[in-house]
């Protein structure tokens, strides 16, 4: 997984791609290695719910329509649109 895709900047659009707050990556590294909010929430110490509100805004940032999306474009390092 590339340090571009856990930061937010897939695609090499740079500073003006949506960046992940620390927070975001560390639950993006989770999903990408197939962990459930439930377990997501109890490794972090933080509710399911809020994982799922995490998990929502990096698939915006990153222009996912589900989760599968999300790791493609994670690990392929591009925006899907």
């Amino acid at each position: 997984m590339s340090q571009e895709a856990l930061q937010g900047d897939v695609g090499g659009q740079g500073p003006r791609s949506k960046r992940l707050t620390p927070r975001e990556q560390e639950v993006l590294r989770l999903v990408v290695g197939g962990s459930s909010n439930k377990e997501i929430g109890r490794h972090l110490g933080i509710s399911p719910r809020t994982i799922e509100v995490h998990r929502a805004r990096i698939m915006d940032k990153l222009g996912a329509k589900n989760a599968v999306d999300l790791v493609r474009i994670v690990m392929s390092g591009s925006r899907g649109h």
